[in-house]
């Protein structure tokens, strides 16, 4: 079978994608606005860049009318920083809410029922239920729209990782590692559905013969 993304809908295109590039991990993302409003949204349109400088991604797409730009963009555009969060098992339930609809200044850290304490080198708050939190300064913004009508892409946001707090007992010093039995993290898949990563196998790195 093949398919012409531009003879798909956006639902279609969406629900392929998302089904097909899998698993996805979660970053939760908190910003503020100018005013010093916060917010709190999870993208699982997410990646690491590159490790020197550390830099990571995540993806806002467009969302429906009358609100196509998410909060969580305007903030990044008006402040130039962001944190994100590590979704994992004990913080699932509360990433999920703050996903709502919610109108335009309620507090999401408030409707997921976690905390926001002043991160170290950046303005947004992290969460502090979060074992893992990457504090951002942006890089760019990549404008992702195939017009007309705008939007209906989004953007690819890039930031440079300035500080990260992560739980004691998560990091192997010694190795430079997270422990992964102690982050027990999530991802996404397609739909309403969620992986945890329980079942994982080690391979070594191929070698040139």
């Amino acid at each position: 079978m093949d398919l012409d993304p531009a003879r798909l809908g956006r639902l279609e295109a969406q629900q392929l994608l998302t089904g097909a590039v899998v698993p996805r991990p979660i970053a939760w993302v908190s910003t503020v606005s100018r005013e010093g409003q916060p917010n709190l949204a999870p993208f699982s349109y997410f990646a690491p860049v590159c490790s020197e400088p550390m830099t990571l991604l995540f993806c806002p797409v467009a969302g429906p009318p009358p609100r196509p730009k998410k909060d969580t963009l305007s903030n990044v555009e008006a402040v130039g920083e962001f944190v994100i969060n590590v979704a994992e098992q004990s913080t699932v339930a509360a990433v999920n809410q703050s996903s709502a609809a919610v109108p335009h200044g309620r507090s999401e850290f408030e409707l997921a029922g976690v905390t926001p304490v002043p991160a170290r080198r950046v303005r947004p708050p992290r969460v502090q239920e979060a074992s893992i939190a990457f504090e951002c300064r942006l890089r760019q913004i990549v404008r992702v729209d195939d017009p007309p009508p705008p939007p209906a892409g989004g953007c690819i946001v890039i930031g440079t990782v300035v500080m990260v707090t992560i739980r004691d007992d998560m990091y192997d010093s010694a190795s430079g590692r997270v422990k992964l039995d102690s982050l027990k993290p999530v991802a996404r898949l397609g739909g309403t559905d969620y992986l945890r990563a329980t079942d994982t196998f080690s391979m070594a790195r191929a070698a040139a013969t």
